[in-house]
């Protein structure tokens, strides 16, 4: 009976095995280059880079606020994260004058702007791949993360079927049986070593696609600010932010902020995340909201807070990622990557092996693709979208719009919608919308120039018009007059900076 069982999990284990290897090797092969994706992508910018110990870093966030203010005041501020990892600068995501996402590096002392990044990148487009193929609808990261049970079910069949296992851990694999017979030592040893991240993968991916369904447990609720005109109140600079994380520190003795969100609503609030002695970083991070007019503290979350699922979120991030030890466990993740990528494409191998034990590699890989059936035509598929969805990821066309609001006014009466990134040197079309009522009629003032006219055509209640905008090295502005057939004229004035590239 036992013998049955062994050969039937067999069977279900090759047949999974000839459907699936070449996925999980894709997925193996970008999870392993993804723990040091970033790293890998910032190679040649030497600036970003750090060897500065962790009492040096000395920047608060007021200081890294004012500093990104102080190199682009049109720009936005959204999170900053304080030593994002030991050998990287400190990180902030943002926003340009013209509306590009940006990320900032600063200097861990001073807070002054080092380097600026885009937010497009190896790092992002490869997480992308990794989960949805960069095919950005949810139900394609259900189907991938539900692969998480196929991939548990090849584990737990390998090992029952691996008689005496443990015995393997240091048999290496033989050629002198053949291919075939390398093939399946290399497969088996490689399975043993990689089972320990395998396995937790799998439980990570499951964790991930009951997220995907909607099953996350409870949610924190926070308590509204105080309200307010606009998503920062007047004269917001880095001591409100400084004197905001004082608030919370004295709040919640002991804890430790390292990273900050900013409002980018009326509604929100300031949110300072970090660490505290009394919870193990492995639970998740402390939470303290501060009310950025009144600087009330106005919610402080521990992980003990966090009910259903949501407890676990943080360590299922920690392990899938592999950034639960620090640089440790990047490398030890990597290697395991590395061996995990040789387990599936050595599955391959087998079963090609198997099916033409006789015939050159290159014949038998082939009968293994026309075996899989329908199946090749779809991977093919995939593959062919792949490679259209990166190229067209890295081509200029594929920029999303960015909006300009304006400094002087609601951003309901105009704005302008950048279609192209603001480069140096390089001559755009920009679009003006005009949502105030009864406009008849539009003049734009690009730096300094003398007034063009913009023609206009209707759309509803709003009016849309185009203009050519070469930008200086400098300071860039776009004034708009905007006429009624009244003979009444309101001035709205668009500042989008400098260009960074």
């Amino acid at each position: 009976m036992a013998r049955k069982i062994r050969n039937r999990l067999f069977r279900l284990h090759t047949w999974i095995g000839l459907y699936l290897s070449a996925f999980f090797t894709f997925m193996f092969l970008t999870g392993t280059l993804l723990v040091a994706g970033l790293e890998i992508e910032s190679i040649g910018r030497p600036a970003i880079w750090t060897t500065l110990e962790e009492d040096k870093r000395t920047a608060s966030f007021g200081q890294i606020y004012d500093g990104i203010k102080s190199a682009h005041p049109e720009g936005d501020v959204f999170v900053i994260l304080k030593q994002p990892t030991s050998w990287f600068v400190d990180r902030t995501y943002g926003r340009t004058g013209w509306g590009e996402n940006i990320n900032y590096w600063t200097n861990p002392t001073t807070g002054t702007v080092i380097h600026e990044t885009r937010d497009i990148g190896f790092n992002t487009i490869l997480g992308g791949l990794h989960d949805t193929f960069l095919i950005d609808k949810r139900i394609v990261f259900i189907l991938i993360s539900a692969m998480s049970i196929p991939l548990l079910f090849q584990m737990v069949s390998g090992l029952i079927t691996y008689r005496r296992f443990w015995k393997g851990f240091f048999r290496w694999p033989s050629s002198s049986g053949g291919f075939r017979s390398w093939a399946g030592g290399a497969h088996r040893l490689a399975a043993l070593w990689a089972a320990p991240l395998v396995f937790l993968i799998a439980i990570t991916s499951f964790f991930f696609l009951l997220g995907g369904l909607g099953i996350e447990g409870g949610k924190l609720k926070f308590q509204p600010p105080a309200p307010r005109e606009a998503a920062l109140p007047d004269g917001f600079d880095g001591s409100v932010i400084d004197a905001a994380e004082a608030h919370a520190r004295a709040a919640l003795p002991g804890f430790q902020p390292v990273n900050l969100a900013i409002p980018g609503g009326k509604a929100g609030s300031l949110r300072f995340f970090g660490l505290h002695q009394d919870f193990s970083y492995l639970r998740g991070e402390i939470t303290v909201a501060v009310d950025p007019l009144t600087l009330e503290v106005l919610n402080i979350y521990t992980p003990a807070d966090f009910r259903g699922l949501a407890r676990l979120n943080h360590l299922m991030e920690l392990l899938h990622y592999g950034v639960w030890g620090g640089a440790y466990s990047m490398v030890l993740w990597i290697i395991l990557g590395l061996v995990a990528t040789a387990l599936a494409f050595t599955g391959s191998l087998v079963y090609a092996a198997r099916l033409a034990p006789t015939v050159s590699t290159g014949s038998s890989n082939l009968r293994f693709w026309r075996r899989m059936g329908p199946l090749r035509w779809v991977y093919l598929l995939v593959l062919l979208a792949t490679l259209f969805a990166v190229s067209w990821r890295l081509h200029s066309d594929a920029y999303i719009p960015s909006r300009v609001h304006p400094v002087d006014a609601k951003g309901a009466v105009a704005q302008l919608v950048l279609h192209e990134p603001l480069r140096r040197g390089t001559l755009i079309e920009i679009e003006l919308r005009i949502g105030a009522p009864d406009v008849s009629a539009a003049l734009v003032e690009v730096n300094g120039t003398a007034a063009q006219s913009v023609n206009l055509v209707r759309d509803g209640d709003k009016a849309l018009g185009r203009f050519r905008f070469e930008p200086l090295e400098t300071e860039n502005e776009v004034i708009a007059y905007l006429k009624k057939p009244d003979g009444t004229e309101q001035k709205v004035t668009f500042r989008m900076g400098s260009p960074i590239w």
